[in-house]
């Protein structure tokens, strides 16, 4: 603490000849005389504990840098309503994508009937061949001997056939090229959609032709023509676990009659409930994304 109350500024301790009757000089700030830098306040008749800084000198203005342009602009396409917001929608534009999806409605009330008839067929396939149980009874009769001993049986008596069976068959293959082009369209205009998808449209119809991958592979390609959590991916899997059982039953049908004609209508009737699950849920699965893509592009 400050205690210093001596008079610098008296002569010989006497009073202050400038007319203020103070023994030195007026109240007011002085230089420090303990050599502070700042000032001390002079009461009149000492020094007292009051100071004050010296003003610091103002800072040097901020460098003023030349204004920059504002960043670009990213122009998103919002997707319509109706599909979800899927983010990738419209990832070729959304023209071209609506051009795809009309192109593939087209197609789509010819296609559910298409896809369908595959279950029609095989369901008049197992029919024709319950009634011809007793022929191929006897083949296999015959087969089975001719395995046993083959210069006895050279010839083995062809299978039953009939007009109206070769009809069908050619029935069921223009639908089955109807049903490939109508899940190309719809595949590709999922595609021009941005939704995902684990195979291109062009190898989801190539699977089909593969033994085995067909199995599944095909499944995988009408499946992603919907979005990710769409409802009815459900019934995509319903109508391809029914066809899956449906082209396995048929050779078992068949395979069997030749052995054992019960166990054969067994696997018939099972088979045939197949046949009547792709009858009811293939148009659905058609009718389900056509309806999905046109909300998508509000067509």
């Amino acid at each position: 603490m400050w205690s210093g109350r001596t008079c610098h500024f008296c002569k010989d301790g006497g009073v202050s000849d400038d007319g203020s009757g103070y023994p030195g000089a007026p109240p007011g700030w002085y230089p420090d005389p303990a050599g502070g830098p700042g000032q001390r306040w002079w009461d009149g008749y000492g020094w007292t504990e009051a100071t004050n800084a010296p003003q610091a000198p103002p800072p040097p203005p901020a460098p003023t840098w030349p204004s920059m342009p504002p960043p670009p602009s990213v122009h998103h396409t919002i997707a319509p309503p109706g599909y979800g917001g899927y983010p990738n929608m419209y990832q070729s534009g959304p023209n071209r994508a609506q051009q795809l999806v009309a192109h593939e409605l087209r197609l789509a009330p010819l296609g559910r009937v298409a896809i369908a008839i595959s279950g029609v067929a095989s369901l008049l396939n197992l029919i024709f061949a319950v009634d011809s149980a007793s022929q191929y009874r006897v083949y296999g009769h015959l087969l089975h001997l001719e395995m046993q001993s083959p210069q006895n049986h050279p010839n083995l008596p062809s299978l039953p056939d009939s007009g109206a069976r070769a009809l069908v068959s050619l029935l069921a293959i223009a639908a089955f090229v109807v049903a490939l082009v109508w899940q190309f369209r719809a595949a590709t205009a999922a595609q021009g959609m941005g939704l995902p998808a684990k195979r291109s449209p062009g190898w989801g119809v190539a699977f089909w032709f593969i033994p085995v991958v067909n199995l599944w592979m095909p499944y995988q390609a009408i499946r992603d023509c919907l979005a990710p959590g769409d409802p009815n991916r459900a019934g995509v899997l319903r109508y391809w676990l029914c066809y899956v059982g449906l082209e396995v039953g048929t050779v078992l049908t068949i395979l069997t009659l030749f052995f054992s004609t019960f166990t054969g209508v067994v696997f018939a009737i099972l088979t045939a409930l197949c046949a009547l699950g792709v009858i009811a849920f293939a148009p659905r699965v058609v009718i389900s994304i056509a309806a999905a893509h046109r909300a998508a592009t509000t067509l």
